[in-house]
């Protein structure tokens, strides 16, 4: 596999083009367990409109989407995923279940 440049940005492809044509793309890992499916890990991915989401790397066995940053640590009232959500003002962090909120930094 040799990394290439196309349309839509980096990849990887087969040095063997003619012949095979296999491809895949370069996956940006965040360092955080799917807290859906707790196999895969958490992936950086882009939208048709090129926005950023995150989503599991196992996509059709799991379907968890977010578009917010998953964090690595639980929540420590219901210990389920936390995760960033980023606005104008600050980056807050909030649980994807429960009422639980902490600032974290003023941007």
């Amino acid at each position: 596999m040799v990394y290439k440049m196309g349309r839509y940005g980096k990849f990887l492809a087969c040095s063997n083009f003619p012949e095979c044509r296999n491809t895949k793309p370069i996956l940006k890992e965040i360092g955080v367990t799917c807290p859906k499916c707790k196999e895969g890990n958490i992936v950086e991915r882009r939208s048709k409109k090129r926005r950023i989401f995150y989503g599991c790397d196992r996509f059709p066995e799991c379907d968890f989407v977010s578009w917010d940053k998953p964090i690595a640590r639980p929540c420590p009232k219901c210990a389920a995923t936390l995760v960033e959500k980023k606005s104008k003002k600050a980056v807050q962090v909030q649980c994807m279940e429960c009422d639980y909120k902490e600032d974290e930094q003023k941007s």
